[in-house]
């Protein structure tokens, strides 16, 4: 098995990190009816890494021991075909609340589409909202035609229709608030009208706990106008490009998000890994796109990490 007891032993022995989540979203934690726990994982990529399946399972026997309230994938997960069906199904037995997010490969690579998600992966739609234990998780999807800034390949926007679905569900919720996205809705990759989702969400900052992702496979916090995000890092690599394609991570990287009214505060319990063979900096990755990237070094890590978002 790829997680190992040494990857199990740097994932308890990791320094937390303790960051400063915002006033109202430290109350919307505190509205919690009870402890939420869940078991989080991003882009297995199954069906493109050859050891994304062992991956998953890694990630679901850890689950097994941890028991959280309910499982959510970020996107990218796995190719909506027959020959996959085991490895969705794997996921989806696991738990009896086990949540899906699409990410653009899930619907743009082999011809497939989100109608392939609903049907393999038993989602009601491409975007909707679930309870778990008192919490609202809304789940987008990021992968909309019509932003003026595509210029080819993937898209990454949420378009009108979206928006004031989204609008309508803040609205209306009585209940904290989690948002889920393959596509960061802040940070590094984020969407293309991230500034302006990011303003829907502003008037609703008091109910909203946290905004997670995939997507940019790396290990990102930040807080924007009173609302925290969260990047959740690959399960298995960071994309490079070029002849070297990408870095693989020695062991599977998921996370335990627990979500704790009593002390008004979210502990984040990753796994640290390492670089299967080099290293970004190997193929001068940081130095690519007239140097963009450069900024992003310390967040390109072979790493979930530690985190518990308090006051």
């Amino acid at each position: 098995m790829r997680i190992t007891r040494r990857a199990a032993i740097k994932t308890m022995a990791l320094t937390c990190t303790s960051l400063a989540l915002p006033i109202t979203a430290r109350a919307s934690v505190g509205n919690l009816a009870g402890k939420v726990t869940l078991g989080v994982i991003a882009d297995t990529h199954i069906g493109f890494v050859d050891d994304a399946p062992q991956r998953l399972k890694d990630f679901l026997k850890a689950m097994e021991e941890q028991e959280p309230d309910a499982l959510l994938q970020l996107g990218d997960f796995a190719f909506s075909n027959d020959k996959l069906q085991p490895q969705i199904d794997a996921f989806n037995d696991a738990h009896e609340v086990a949540l899906h997010t699409i990410g653009n490969h899930d619907i743009r690579d082999h011809g497939l589409t989100r109608e392939d998600c609903i049907k393999y992966w038993g989602i009601p739609a491409p975007y909707y909202t679930h309870d778990v234990q008192g919490m609202r998780i809304i789940v987008l999807d990021g992968n909309e035609p019509g932003s003026p800034k595509h210029k080819g390949g993937y898209p990454s926007y949420i378009g009108k229709k979206q928006q004031a679905w989204l609008t309508e569900q803040l609205e209306a919720a009585g209940k904290p608030v989690l948002i889920a996205s393959h596509q960061p809705l802040a940070g590094w990759l984020e969407v293309d009208n991230a500034e302006e989702v990011r303003e829907l969400l502003a008037p609703h900052r008091d109910k909203i706990m946290l905004c997670i992702n995939g997507h940019a496979h790396c290990d990102q916090f930040l807080t924007i106008d009173g609302i925290a995000y969260l990047h959740i890092n690959s399960a298995s690599y960071k994309w490079l490009g070029g002849k070297v394609r990408l870095a693989e991570y020695k062991d599977s990287l998921f996370a335990t998000m627990t979500f704790d009214p009593d002390k008004g505060e979210i502990t984040v319990k990753g796994v640290e890994s390492e670089w299967e063979a080099g290293t970004p900096d190997d193929v001068n990755y940081f130095e690519q796109h007239n140097g963009a990237y450069a900024k992003y070094r310390d967040v390109t890590v072979p790493k979930i990490s530690n985190r518990t978002i308090k006051s």
